[in-house]
């Protein structure tokens, strides 16, 4: 029983033998050279003051071999750029780094510069606690910075790095904007605005186009310009006749005596001269009728105006037109 106990412990520590060297592979040769001259290039771009560029180097070189000393200095290189909370999390990721068989005393070194330099940076973080105002059909959706935050996240504080932010919360179909600049180990309550329900357009209604009342014309309208316009026409003929014979008669009569030849053509003149001047009464009579036809008519639907009309009263029986 013993012996076989014995056994069992052998097979699991040579299972871990076996097993550490796949838990902790080492580089190759090539991702060790290049990440060591990353690691140079970055450090050297750094002390020039270039910490943008240093970050691209640094961060290449973490990829590439994940060392605590590498670690420690992309974790320095992001504070200085303001980038707290990924600093933060670089240097947690250090004592997950398995120490290497030929793990230098440096690296031990930067184990513990790491783990101490995390625990400063917590209370430099910023914080922000987003606090709608206001109802929604649905839950706002709000984003910080470009990062949509979890609707069940959404009241509780987000840790931040300190700097300019941009809060944005989106409710019934609007959008509101909140620029906010928080310190180094500030907590912040943000409160926002819900916009209200946005309200459907107006509809303008569609004009009324009401026709024209149609107007009723009496008939003393069209007879009497009818006989309006045939009696001007008639005694403008008859006219012209009864100047062209008379102008004639001018030429053949001398001293207020005419020649007996004549006699037929004064009688016709006499009878177009009267038949022009009756013909002219009649289209003057014709234009009065149709006058009075112009006021009698009326517009259709328009209630008659005149009329007779008989109530009861105390002193018999009245009447109104």
């Amino acid at each position: 029983m013993i012996c076989a106990r014995r056994f069992s412990i052998l097979l699991v520590a040579a299972g871990l033998v076996i097993a550490s060297p796949a838990l902790a592979a080492e580089p190759t040769a090539a991702d060790s050279e290049s990440a060591l001259q990353l690691f140079k290039e970055g450090k050297a771009l750094r002390d020039a003051g270039d910490q943008q560029a240093a970050l691209g180097k640094l961060r290449a070189a973490y990829a590439l071999v994940q060392t605590p000393i590498t670690a420690l200095e992309l974790g320095r290189t992001q504070i200085a750029l303001g980038q707290l909370i990924e600093a933060r999390e670089i240097l947690l990721s250090v004592p997950r780094i398995p120490v290497r068989t030929n793990e230098s005393t440096k690296a031990g070194e930067a184990r513990v510069e790491a783990e101490a330099l995390a625990a400063e940076l917590r209370p430099r973080l910023a914080a922000i606690t987003v606090r709608p105002k206001g109802t929604s059909a649905a839950p706002p959706k709000i984003t910080v910075d470009g990062v949509v935050v979890p609707p069940e996240a959404a009241n509780v504080p987000r840790v931040l790095n300190p700097g300019a932010h941009v809060i944005v919360l989106e409710a019934n179909a609007q959008r509101v904007q909140t620029d906010v600049t928080l310190a180094e180990g500030q907590s912040r309550d943000v409160e926002i605005e819900v916009p209200p329900t946005a309200a459907p357009p107006a509809v303008e209604p569609m004009p009324s186009v009401l026709p024209e009342p149609s107007t009723k014309r009496s008939p003393l309208v069209y007879a009497g310009f009818g006989t309006a316009i045939v009696g001007v026409g008639v005694g403008t003929i008859t006219g012209i006749l009864t100047l062209s014979k008379a102008s004639s008669l001018k030429d053949s009569c001398r001293d207020g005596h005419c020649p007996p030849s004549s006699q037929s053509d004064i009688d016709s003149t006499s009878t177009t001269g009267t038949i022009s001047t009756v013909a002219f009464a009649v289209g003057a009579v014709g234009v009065v009728v149709g006058v009075v036809g112009l006021f009698m008519s009326k517009k259709a639907g328009d209630a008659p105006t005149t009329g007779l009309r008989i109530v009861p009263s105390a002193n018999g029986v009245s009447g109104t037109f």
